[in-house]
């Protein structure tokens, strides 16, 4: 197995998944990025929205979590590749449109996808906060503005970390579904190269050694967080 590993290195294969998996991040970064905006927006008005507006959120997040991740990703590619294409051929961006298309809509399923789980995280961890710290900062004279970023926004993001970092973890592996409407991140470069070689086993060992040293290490960087952002709030 090792031989046959430094042979697919020798060919340049660890460079093609090397880039997949800068590809991975930047599609779970982004799409992360936007679910937290969803999630965050979301828990809020479940939490304090008026009714009409709970409900469409309500019923996002239970639409997105009952459909398959990879049915997701088809509705939006196959929902909207014709008049993305039609818009390309009229403004002439024909080769945008074919390298930067499937990675839009990855960044757009990802962010869908975590955000419908970010809801409920966020819901949760605005829940935590003591509301009796709120009332001590309103009794203090703080504004709205102020209790916002003072108070609320620090624990919420501390309380939110663990369900963030579990969201995360399943946002990096959704990726690899991408690869399905032509992405070519880690999981499509190894299949490339296992048909190009003929070395399946190597190109997914490889593959797989790249998806576990990522998610360890943004593990690490989790708990880097978590200890971080919660100097002083422990025992709350």
């Amino acid at each position: 197995m090792i031989d046959t590993i430094l042979s697919v290195l020798g060919e340049g294969w660890g460079w093609t998944l090397l880039r997949g998996t800068a590809m991975t991040l930047l599609i779970s970064v982004l799409g992360m990025a936007l679910g937290i905006v969803i999630g965050i927006a979301g828990a809020s008005i479940r939490t304090s929205g008026i009714r009409p507006l709970r409900v469409l959120v309500s019923t996002y997040t239970t639409l997105v979590r009952s459909i398959p991740e990879l049915l997701i990703i088809y509705l939006l590619f196959f929902g909207t590749v014709q008049a993305v294409a039609d818009l390309a051929d009229v403004l002439g961006w024909q080769e945008a449109m074919t390298g930067w298309f499937p990675a839009l809509i990855g960044i757009l399923a990802i962010g869908l996808i975590s955000g419908s789980y970010g809801v409920e995280v966020f819901r949760g961890a605005l829940a935590a906060i003591p509301t009796g710290q709120i009332e001590a900062a309103r009794a203090i004279g703080m504004n709205g503005r102020q209790r916002l970023f003072r108070v609320v926004i620090p624990q919420m993001f501390w309380y939110a970390l663990p369900g963030t970092n579990n969201v995360w973890q399943t946002a990096l592996k959704d990726t690899a579904l991408i690869s399905l409407v032509g992405l070519v991140e880690l999981m499509r470069a190894a299949v490339l190269g296992a048909a190009a070689t003929r070395e399946p086993l190597a190109l997914y060992v490889m593959a797989g050694a790249l998806y576990f040293i990522v998610g360890v290490g943004s593990q690490a960087l989790f708990v880097m967080a978590e200890r971080h952002f919660g100097r002083g709030m422990r025992g709350h």
